[in-house]
């Protein structure tokens, strides 16, 4: 019993210490945040600082042009919806349905802007909106 309670004593102690580098840190980011917040009333911001929302950063998951040319080649073979694009796209990568919404939203996207470069059309039928890789016809 004596081990436990020693074992718990140790456990606290770093858990404490972890704490208070935590509360200086945070205290160092308010001290940032405030002379931020000095610095753009002085460049004539005059909105509250405060009201600008807080951004986290963005998780990269695709190298430069990887999803474009992924989608493209997804397409070579038929025609799909966005949502059949993303789930070959996770099971490819081996990621788990928690980055579902992310990766659809990503290749919705990508899928705007290759239609918008012209590279892909968007096909209506019955099943709903498929795209598809541009027919380039000699006119």
């Amino acid at each position: 019993m004596e081990h436990t309670i020693f074992g718990l004593i140790k456990k606290r102690g770093e858990i404490a210490g972890q704490h208070k580098v935590a509360l200086r840190a945070a205290d160092d980011l308010i001290a940032d945040l405030d002379a931020i917040d000095r610095a753009l009333v002085l460049c004539g911001y005059e909105d509250d600082p405060k009201g600008i929302a807080p951004r986290g950063k963005y998780k990269q998951l695709f190298g430069r042009n990887e999803l474009k040319l992924t989608v493209i080649n997804a397409l070579r073979s038929a025609p799909a919806d966005d949502e059949a694009i993303a789930a070959q796209i996770i099971a490819a990568k081996g990621w788990g349905d928690d980055t579902h919404a992310d990766v659809l939203k990503r290749v919705r996207h990508a899928l705007q802007r290759a239609q918008k470069d012209g590279h892909v059309v968007q096909d209506f039928g019955p099943d709903g909106c498929l795209w598809r890789i541009r027919d380039y016809q000699a006119t």
